[in-house]
């Protein structure tokens, strides 16, 4: 079983808790969640079977979990999830059937054009 990260992310004067956990070969998500006061405020589920076409590999899912878990940290430091911006993340990403570099570089543009505005 692979364990886990957690973080304490300070923005703004106040503690957001982000929790990021493989939920197992059988079901092959990654989740992040984002804790205020005890409470989810959001939430990131990324499937990644279709990233394992040669079967499970710890290590690839260990990557693929932190930097998931990186950039939710990313997206609260930049001011993204706020009292009034609702669900920052989304739920049940659907990556369709690109690679996971495809998803990162995608990630990576949109956060850029975000950063222009």
């Amino acid at each position: 079983m692979i364990t886990g990260f957690n973080t304490d992310v300070p923005y703004k004067g106040e503690i957001f808790h982000v929790q990021t956990e493989d939920k197992g070969k059988d079901n092959p998500m990654v989740e992040s969640l984002i804790y205020k006061g005890g409470e989810i405020l959001g939430a990131r589920r990324t499937a990644y079977s279709k990233f394992l076409k040669n079967g499970y590999d710890e290590k690839t899912v260990i990557k693929f979990m932190e930097d998931q878990h990186r950039r939710t940290i990313e997206e609260i430091k930049r001011g993204q999830f706020d009292k009034s911006g609702g669900n920052l993340l989304g739920d049940d990403t659907d990556v369709g059937d690109q690679s996971l570099d495809q998803v990162i570089l995608n990630y990576l543009a949109a956060t850029k054009k975000d950063e222009k505005k």
